[in-house]
């Protein structure tokens, strides 16, 4: 397992997690921001930590993902089929893909990722992480997909991509069982017990990355058993659920048993408020258009872009004090 110390540090937690039986898989959302935020994470350590290679990894792969161009005639599964082997090819020629196959030692894969909107459709890529055996078929959850987009049911490949995630029924359930209203929205209702927590006068102006630490932005959240419950990154668990919390409990002890436990603080903690940034962006509480960014939970956020091997060495140095500059995504 030690070539997953290789890998970003919030990533490689999930796919321990994963390779402990914890979980059934894991996934990164391959975008801007994941490759950036490791950019700018290495910007921030010093040159001795020989991460030359791994920034150049990052930008190219950043480089060429933004010039990738998909359009979609019309709402059918041959124009989705013709689309999505087109930019599957594009993507698994992407050196970060390579590079993450390389670091892991069970099964992994890129796909197109579709998302429909009122008023248009997304795409993006996910690289999945499953224990060897207990993979499915990258062309099913591609087609699952597809089928979310046309029929206009999402519901049911959220509860697909649940399951794969390992994630309690109840909580997919819950997720994607609940309905969506100009009132609430289940990411809202998933964070509210730990929204006390999470001191919002701290978070950064949209595109800065925080100079100040996560103890500025988080304060408290252990000291209530919801944290627990945040066990993974880009989940939302039904509020109160008790096995989400016991789920949580034993991979914070699986991990702890591996890594130091202040860097498995903070990366439930991370999660944690990960996910109240991300409930933040959905109506009608919108106050960002997009997805958290790197940093913006404070510098500890921003590091968890490095390797996991060069943030535990941070750690146990005591060193995560470095300053992180405000820098424009």
């Amino acid at each position: 397992m030690n070539s997953l110390t290789a890998l970003p540090a919030f990533a490689a937690l999930d796919i321990r997690a994963v390779l402990e039986n914890e979980r059934r898989g894991a996934s990164i959302q391959l975008d801007e921001k994941y490759l950036r935020g490791q950019e700018l994470a290495i910007d921030t350590v010093e040159s001795s930590q020989s991460l030359t290679g791994r920034q150049k990894i990052a930008s190219q792969s950043r480089e060429v993902f933004n010039q990738i161009q998909i359009d979609v005639d019309s709402l059918s599964r041959e124009n989705f089929r013709s689309a999505s082997i087109q930019f599957r090819n594009l993507l698994q020629q992407l050196p970060e893909v390579n590079y993450v196959k390389q670091q892991f030692s069970g099964t992994c894969f890129v796909v197109p990722e579709w998302l429909r909107t009122p008023k248009e459709v997304k795409y993006g890529a996910r690289i999945y992480f499953f224990r060897e055996g207990d993979s499915p078929v990258p062309t099913d959850v591609l087609e699952r997909n597809i089928d979310a987009v046309v029929t206009g049911n999402r519901a049911t490949f959220e509860q697909y991509q649940g399951a794969l995630h390992g994630y309690p029924e109840c909580c997919i359930a819950y997720f994607s069982g609940s309905e969506r209203t100009d009132e609430l929205s289940p990411e809202v209702q998933a964070v509210e017990p730990i929204a006390g927590s999470i001191e919002d006068a701290q978070m950064p102006e949209e595109g800065e990355i925080h100079p100040t630490s996560i103890d500025d932005v988080i304060d408290g959240l252990f000291e209530m058993p919801h944290v627990y419950a945040f066990f993974a990154r880009e989940f939302f668990p039904e509020p109160d659920c008790n096995r989400a919390r016991q789920r949580g409990v034993s991979i914070y002890d699986t991990l702890s048993n591996a890594y130091p436990e202040p860097v498995v603080k903070d990366y439930f903690r991370i999660n944690a408020g990960w996910s109240y940034l991300s409930a933040k962006a959905t109506a009608p509480y919108r106050t960002s258009s997009s997805r958290p960014s790197p940093g913006s939970l404070g510098r500890e956020h921003l590091l968890f872009y490095l390797p996991l091997a060069v943030t535990t060495q941070l750690y146990q140095n005591n060193t995560c004090s470095t300053q992180v500059q405000n820098t424009e995504l």
